[in-house]
């Protein structure tokens, strides 16, 4: 998604300050690099960097981080010591190359990290078959596996990293909290009493929330936009800044916001095999995903739309037929 707006949150770079932190970051003189502005993302300025014939590709944090919500900002350091985790467990991930945190060059932290080849599955998706894409399922399922199989000692938010959780419960609360509270100091009109509504549900579902026994690092964030694809097979995954230490139900492909969870997947998250409880905490999940959109959308000035009010709307409206039930 991108919005006439975006240069607003985005630090997008002249070609001199480019070459200037790509000779810096690497050593060199060489000023002969070409230079190409990639789009998508809702928060970073992203860039393909050519030398000769090798390819590396420049990220750089948010200039104005008070249009970001508060669950995103200070994240970037994070990122960098996920990409060398994912190095360590072969995660088909872009590899860290350079993390600069000074902010001297362009007023924001930047990274540059490896180039991988492949073409973005939101825009192949439609294009690919039916077994085509439950291969691409499947292995996603795999490597989400794969990420979980990191287990944690306590809940973590990368933007709160001295905030301590006593469960499953507490953490989800906050993450809402969170939103809200940005919303609220927008005077964001979510609907009517959906403030409440959102809390209320939440409060009902303590139980199911802390029946959780998976404390797992989870890539929150493996939407098709953050997945790469080559000649029919997941190539990389890309955009470490949202993992969490927290359910394992987190991982974005539990809860994709059209209200399935793939059979492939869970196929390749080792056949897993749905409870209840872990049904009621993927909807949860789901209604913190739409929530997120829309506070976002409206923080960095994207535009109001409606039909994430609408998935909005039906997330709230399933929790609570599951509580009455």
């Amino acid at each position: 998604m991108e919005s006439n707006n975006n240069s607003s949150v985005k630090n997008y770079q002249s070609d001199s300050v480019i070459k200037k932190m790509y000779n810096e970051s690497f050593n060199c003189t060489y000023d002969n690099i070409k230079i190409k502005k990639l789009s998508g993302g809702l928060k970073n300025a992203v860039y393909l960097i050519q030398d000769l014939d090798k390819k590396v590709v420049l990220k750089i944090a948010s200039k104005d981080e008070t249009k970001m919500i508060t669950a995103d900002r200070n994240t970037f350091w994070w990122e960098a010591k996920m990409l060398e985790l994912m190095k360590t467990i072969d995660i088909p991930s872009p590899r860290l190359l350079h993390f600069d945190n000074s902010c001297n060059t362009c007023g924001s932290p930047y990274i540059f990290m490896t180039y991988i080849e492949g073409e973005n599955y939101l825009k192949t998706k439609e294009i690919l078959n039916d077994e085509e894409n439950k291969k691409i399922e499947y292995q996603l399922g795999k490597i989400c596996s794969k990420i979980c199989n990191i287990k944690g000692q306590n809940y973590f938010l990368p933007s709160q990293p001295n905030k301590k959780f006593n469960d499953n419960y507490e953490f989800i609360l906050n993450l809402f909290n969170l939103l809200l509270n940005d919303a609220l100091e927008k005077n964001m009109d979510l609907g009517k009493d959906t403030y409440k509504k959102i809390k209320d549900i939440i409060i009902t579902n303590e139980k199911s929330l802390n029946s959780n026994i998976n404390l797992s690092l989870c890539h929150t964030d493996i939407w098709h936009g953050n997945i790469l694809i080559d000649n029919g097979n997941v190539s990389g995954v890309v955009d470490f800044s949202d993992l969490y230490y927290c359910d394992e139900l987190m991982t974005f492909y539990f809860h994709t916001i059209d209200g399935k969870t793939s059979i492939d997947f869970l196929k390749g998250f080792n056949n897993k095999v749905l409870s209840n409880d872990e049904l009621t905490r993927i909807e949860i999940y789901r209604m913190y995903v739409i929530l997120k959109m829309i506070v976002d959308c409206e923080l960095k000035q994207y535009g109001k739309f409606d039909w994430m009010y609408s998935n909005l709307n039906t997330r709230i409206s399933n929790l609570q037929k599951k509580t009455l039930n």
